[in-house]
């Protein structure tokens, strides 16, 4: 696949998720995908889940800037929430083979990040 078509796909995705749309995500992640963030990797059952507990508190992704290189996309984007937290920015580094993601790596400021998920807490405890 060309740059473009995976700068594309790397968008698609980060929009995918702002938008809930999982069947389009899930579409989009390859079967074996490797995801890696906060020191640790997990695969795509994983990943899903993940997105899946974090859908409750996004309004959307605001994509900033895509790059992409070879195989390799880099997706620039605020993760804007309706928690204290309002808007995170974060970075996705994603590997496209074959038009599905088989690689992520998340990136963000974890304390910025905070709120979200004491938010979400508190939401599940009610």
């Amino acid at each position: 696949m060309t740059e473009t078509a995976n700068a594309a796909i790397a968008r698609e995705y980060i929009e995918a998720v702002g938008a809930h749309e999982l069947e389009t995500v899930d579409r989009l992640l390859a079967d074996g995908l490797a995801a890696r963030f906060a020191g640790g990797t997990i695969g795509k059952r994983e990943w899903m889940a993940a997105l899946e507990r974090l859908l409750p508190a996004l309004v959307r992704n605001d994509v900033r800037e895509v790059f992409a290189d070879g195989d390799r996309a880099c997706v620039v984007y605020d993760f804007v929430t309706d928690t204290a937290a309002g808007a995170v920015p974060c970075v996705e580094l994603v590997s496209v083979r074959d038009g599905r993601i088989t690689e992520i790596e998340l990136i963000f400021d974890r304390v910025a990040f905070a709120p979200v998920n004491e938010a979400l807490a508190a939401r599940a405890a009610t």
